[in-house]
């Protein structure tokens, strides 16, 4: 049977932060929507955040990793059905059995959008294949929601992952930041742990199960 898994991301980090014990686990594909950056970084910062991406994703043993470049926090200004159209397209490309994305309860936009896009993409269709969405946990996003709150119910060990996780994490050395903040790398870890209290384990990710056929 086919256990491949389809991560989609607004941006380069969001994999690693929401799903790198997992992505080092399981036989992943890894689609990108921006470059992660704007106008104000200027091109030889663009160009390393990218290979800052490609570095992680080798760390982590990703199958296949897709950049694409839609405009970075400005997503909204873009047609969801183009979004939700350039998602499909990947999911014919790779023919994954479960699909992994932002929560649309995020603070920031782009993750709100592309969750929109995602569920769409992956609506129940005769013959799909997909069995199985989920929701994933970014830190600095997902727990940033006042008014809604992330709602995790299926966790995973990344017991034997974590310390690949990290190793990724350190790749995107421009977008981390010291503890406290949530996306430093010490962050990262306690929340890795708390999540493996919640579920049993020394150190988990969870994710919010979307919809499973």
């Amino acid at each position: 049977m086919n256990k491949k898994i389809l991560i989609v991301a607004a941006h380069p980090d969001d994999e690693v932060l929401g799903c790198g014990g997992l992505i080092a686990k399981e036989d992943s594909y890894v689609l990108i929507l921006t470059n992660g950056s704007d106008e104000r970084y200027k091109t030889n910062i663009i160009q390393k955040h990218l290979n800052n991406c490609k570095k992680a994703n080798k760390i982590l043993g990703t199958k296949k990793l897709i950049i694409e470049n839609l405009p970075n926090q400005k997503l909204e200004t873009i047609p969801l059905i183009k979004i939700t159209q350039l998602i499909e397209k990947y999911i014919i490309k790779f023919n994954p059995t479960r699909v992994f994305t932002h929560s649309s309860k995020d603070i920031n936009l782009d993750h709100q959008i592309v969750a929109k896009a995602t569920f769409t993409a992956t609506r129940t269709l005769p013959n799909t294949n997909i069995k199985e969405v989920y929701s994933y946990y970014v830190p600095s996003s997902s727990e940033w929601n006042f008014e809604e709150c992330f709602c995790g119910n299926y966790f995973i060990d990344i017991s034997d992952t974590i310390n690949l996780k990290l190793k990724a994490m350190k790749s995107y050395d421009t977008e981390l930041r010291e503890f406290p903040h949530p996306r430093s790398l010490k962050g990262i870890k306690v929340v890795s742990q708390f999540f493996g209290i919640k579920s049993g384990y020394k150190n988990a990710e969870m994710f919010e199960l979307i919809r499973k056929i």
